[in-house]
């Protein structure tokens, strides 16, 4: 591939960033389209008008393979970052969203741009959507296994594959109660609504904060159970729940919000770092290739990465 080699990676969480990292090291050129606002996919933190932050996605990274735990090294070496003991794991400072924004610095990122439309154009490809009119060489699919499927198309050699991934999906509450409220614990483990509690406010760099906030995130059968629920419905139903937790009165509560994650984490994954069509210079992964977390998403970009320059 030479310098004028143009990649399109739509999705910019963890995986389609370090891709997009390593085309842009080896001189491509390359521009990544994300549907949200922000970037980073669940590595997110969630602001309100009151000052409260909550990380309502991913809690904390573990490290299993050293080059990652290089990489979350490096961050905290440069102030993005910072280990919790806690849960031995790496959190971003002053949030998990400041981990994503730090690895994409200087990348061509758009944002709020949804692709809908993925055709072949010539040699290459055509991107179609709202405000967007973009020609491509190469294409990178970093998004969830049934999104890469719809914007392929059932028909495509890759849908099949794609169509065998299943996941979870995840019930996030978000709460603050006052400073005088009960805090017995920094993370909890349990059950059906609570089956992870974690005093977000405890974590390094939040200690700024009106509230000490907490994210409760469900189990995966009593998320899908309620996942069609109003937002203020799941927030009445579990936010009680913690307070009892907690013991804590009612009054202390301040503050609470519902998300859902439909593609929380991958119960059945690819089982191999990516898919390819080489012949139209596509590929296409995710965390979802490999497992649930986000080093499965790195170490997917990064193959997808140099799969694409291999093919030079």
């Amino acid at each position: 591939m030479g310098e004028q080699v143009r990649v399109a990676i739509i999705g910019a969480g963890i995986t389609g960033i370090t891709c997009a990292r390593a085309l842009v090291a080896a001189g491509l050129t390359v521009t990544l389209f994300d549907k949200g606002r922000g970037i980073g996919g669940r590595l997110a933190t969630r602001r309100t008008d009151g000052g409260l932050r909550f990380d309502h996605g991913a809690q904390y990274l573990p490290a299993s393979d050293p080059e990652f735990a290089a990489l979350l090294g490096g961050l905290v070496d440069a102030g993005d970052a910072a280990p919790w003991p806690e849960a031995a794991g790496i959190v971003g400072t002053p949030g998990m969203a400041q981990i994503p924004r730090a690895l994409a610095q200087g990348l061509d990122i758009r944002s709020g741009a949804m692709v809908t439309a993925l055709r072949r154009h010539g040699a290459g490809w055509h991107l179609g959507g709202e405000g967007i009119d973009h020609h491509a060489d190469r294409v990178v699919l970093a998004i969830p296994a049934p999104q890469a499927r719809d914007l392929l198309g059932g028909d495509h050699p890759l849908s099949g594959p794609l169509a065998q991934v299943r996941y979870r999906a995840n019930i996030t509450v978000m709460v603050g109660v006052d400073l005088a409220a009960p805090r017995p614990f920094a993370t909890h483990k349990g059950q059906d609504a609570l089956a992870w509690v974690a005093q977000d406010s405890a974590k390094p760099g939040r200690d700024d904060q009106p509230l000490t906030t907490w994210v409760v995130q469900a189990a995966p059968d009593y998320s899908m159970h309620h996942i069609d629920l109003p937002f203020a419905d799941l927030a009445h139903m579990i936010a009680p729940q913690l307070l009892e937790l907690l013991g804590a009165d009612p009054a202390h509560l301040h503050h609470a919000a519902a998300h859902r994650w439909l593609y929380s984490q991958t119960d059945r994954p690819l089982g191999q770092p990516f898919l390819a069509d080489d012949a139209a210079g596509l590929v296409v992964g995710g965390d979802w290739a490999l497992g649930a977390l986000a080093e499965h998403g790195w170490a997917s970009g990064r193959a997808m990465a140099a799969h694409l320059l291999a093919r030079a």
